[in-house]
């Protein structure tokens, strides 16, 4: 549960680095369901206004720390939103137990949600994502962002650097 208090600490951080005309959504992945933040189905301004009101809804425990949870029901309502970046953050994004995912029906079902443009050779929505706490042994998150991301679309937060 530390850990998801320093990421929510850091969720609000990153939102207020951004430039009030910009969007962002904030969806939650637990176990198999997606959880959005309101208003659930567009994009909202980065203001003061919104930023409060969704940090507001997340600390009121409406989030919890549950491991081995399954993205891609969180994937695909991120992409209904038509955004530009997606910021794909986890401990472990394959996950565990009955939710988990193998790694090459992960990576199948990123590339149908967002495939390659015929006209451009590019995809539609970067995907950049950040580790935390756990080396992945299969790379996954490092093969999304090579795959999805830009050039510095993979970043991996280590143990003692969690809380800094």
């Amino acid at each position: 549960v530390l850990h998801l208090t320093i990421v929510l600490e850091e969720l609000e951080r990153s939102l207020r680095t951004l430039h009030p005309k910009q969007e962002f959504g904030i969806i939650f992945f637990q176990q198999d369901r997606a959880i959005a933040v309101p208003p659930r189905k567009s994009l909202v301004f980065a203001n003061s206004n919104n930023i409060r009101k969704a940090m507001e809804w997340v600390n009121s425990e409406k989030v919890i720390a549950s491991g081995g949870s399954n993205p891609i029901n969180a994937m695909k309502m991120a992409m209904k939103l038509k955004p530009d970046v997606i910021y794909l953050l986890s401990e472990n994004i394959t996950g565990a137990g009955r939710y988990e995912i193998p790694v090459n029906e992960l990576l199948d079902s990123l590339d149908q949600l967002n495939p390659v443009d015929e006209r451009n050779g590019l995809r539609r929505v970067q995907i950049n994502c950040i580790a935390y706490l756990t080396q992945d042994p299969h790379r996954t998150m490092q093969r999304i962002a090579e795959i999805h991301g830009g050039d510095d679309g993979y970043t991996f937060i280590e143990r003692g650097r969690v809380g800094q």
